[in-house]
């Protein structure tokens, strides 16, 4: 009897934790999140070669007429965004969707952006691509894949300053002004 109630004992043991076992390897092998964010590009900011905000109102101002125009029409747009994201092995991707902001391009317009390694979001860019070669297209969406942000910089050859088009009211607290300072010119 005694033998029994041991050999049940070790199957209870190997049982249970067989089951633990497998509920973490499920946690390890579980699947990217997939997901599609919409968002509307009602903020503009001016912003210096260097990425940081340009404290001239009157540069934000020439930005709001400049990406409210029929030839850079950003303003008021929705970027419709879809991304997968692995947390476990970092593997991710992303793509944004935007109306053309010239009539000369088609209607609607998918910019493959990159991971960018921000900390505390994940965070996603496309720096001149090749069918809006004068701006950076940026997404980002926080850990928990809430707050999805989309911005478009428009980046002014002729000008001091480019202009950022955004969802986020508060772009420069977010760790976007270092990626928005590499290569603007």
């Amino acid at each position: 009897m005694r033998m029994k109630n041991t050999r049940l004992g070790y199957f209870l043991a190997c049982g249970v934790s067989s089951l633990i076992a497998m509920s973490y390897g499920e946690a390890a092998f579980a699947a990217p999140v997939t997901g599609t964010a919409k968002v509307q590009l009602t903020h503009v900011f001016a912003t210096l070669q260097t990425g940081q905000p340009d404290p001239k109102p009157e540069d934000t101002a020439a930005c709001r007429k400049q990406v409210s125009s029929p030839n850079s029409r950003y303003f008021g747009v929705t970027v419709t965004t879809r991304y997968s994201i692995d947390a476990q092995s970092l593997m991710m991707s992303a793509s944004s969707s935007l109306p053309s902001p010239k009539a000369t391009l088609p209607l609607m317009l998918t910019i493959q952006l990159s991971a960018l390694g921000l900390a505390n979001q994940y965070a996603f860019g496309a720096f001149r691509p090749t069918a809006l070669p004068d701006t950076y297209v940026l997404f980002s969406i926080g850990l928990d894949f809430k707050g999805a942000k989309s911005s478009v910089l428009v980046l002014n050859a002729d000008k001091d300053y480019n202009c950022l088009v955004t969802s986020d009211p508060k772009p420069f607290e977010s760790g976007l002004g270092a990626k928005l300072g590499a290569d603007q010119k």
